[in-house]
């Protein structure tokens, strides 16, 4: 009997040692699976933790108070002036200039005028929209190149085809702003970058001059309200994407707006970018809502969508005021910050 005992017991324990040689890969593979789902969960909860930090970082909360060194806001319906910063002051306008190279390359050429780029192309520093060399873009191309992408390229090209060259293209610019009573505007590039000029004394040592196109807020709004009476610069201001079409270039080349106010729910009319070093960020931007039409202009902003946000809600608030106020004079200065 004992030895009875002794053999079931050891079938027992041979069974027992079976079944678990049987499950042991069963349960590593699901103890393998159980990590590998922890592991993927874990790198889930970490990229989303990422990605909220970035956003965070990136939405900036809404600014109540001007930050531009220079704004004006004028409702061109009444002629009523919103808000004055530092509007006479002459200031860097960077790519607001791109308004005028348009107003003068519309004066002069057709749309529908080719145009080849220049050889020194390659040489214009950004932004630019790639243009290659040798190919060649009708005028209403490089106009959206201009307009859509501020491409340096698109203005070098145009200014270099006016009749004279790029000298007289310049000297046309600064004609055309004086035709419109402008003082304090003056133009020494196509496309708003800095002309720099080097200079060396009699000992060798080099200098550089730096010049910068430069208009005051409210100089540069009379600019921009006549830019956008313009149905092709205002159509063109207005449109997200586009595709230059190169001779050579068989893709074409693909521009999207660097104006970030076009994705806001706002009666947009109009609007142009502008940013270098010295200038800060310049925006330029025309709105309609209503029978209202809201010229806006800042300079040197380190939030340029966000001020002209601002000064947006602004107008809109102090229009809906004068509106309901009776003793409201129809020249009245609404509000003025000068200094």
């Amino acid at each position: 009997m004992h030895s009875k005992a002794l053999v079931s017991r050891f079938l027992i324990v041979v069974g027992m040692v079976g079944l678990i040689a049987a499950f042991w890969p069963v349960e590593q593979a699901f103890s393998a699976s159980a990590a590998s789902k922890s592991r993927t969960v874990h790198k889930k909860s970490v990229k989303k933790k990422v990605v909220k930090q970035r956003q965070l970082k990136k939405a900036k909360p809404r600014s109540r108070t001007l930050q531009a060194k220079a704004a004006y806001c004028v409702n061109l319906a009444n002629h009523q002036t919103v808000l004055a910063r530092n509007a006479d002051k002459p200031m860097p306008v960077a790519s607001l200039t791109k308004l005028v190279t348009a107003l003068v390359t519309l004066d002069r050429m057709r749309l529908d005028e080719k145009i080849a780029v220049p050889d020194h192309i390659k040489t214009i520093p950004k932004s630019v929209v790639g243009l290659k060399a040798g190919d060649t873009l009708s005028v209403c191309d490089l106009l959206h190149g201009l307009l859509i992408g501020s491409g340096n390229d698109c203005a070098e090209t145009l200014a270099c085809a006016y009749p004279g060259g790029r000298k007289s293209f310049i000297g046309a610019m600064n004609r055309k702003v004086r035709d419109l009573g402008m003082t304090n505007t003056v133009f020494y590039t196509p496309s708003g970058l800095d002309r720099k000029i080097c200079h060396a004394d009699k000992d060798g040592a080099k200098t550089e001059d730096v010049d910068s196109n430069v208009s005051t807020a409210r100089e540069m709004a009379k600019i921009a309200a006549v830019a956008f009476s313009n149905k092709t610069i205002r159509s063109i201001s207005l449109k997200r994407y586009y595709v230059l079409a190169g001779a050579k270039e068989a893709a074409g080349y693909r521009v999207r707006n660097t104006n970030k106010l076009l994705k806001d729910n706002l009666p947009l009319m109009g609007g142009k970018t502008g940013f270098t070093a010295r200038a800060g960020h310049c925006l330029a931007t025309t709105f309609m809502p209503g029978r209202n039409i809201f010229l806006i202009v800042v300079l040197g902003s380190p939030d340029h969508f966000g001020d002209t946000r601002l000064l947006y809600r602004k107008a809109l608030k102090e229009s809906s005021a004068t509106r309901h106020s009776d003793s409201a004079p129809t020249q009245k200065v609404i509000a003025r910050q000068d200094g």
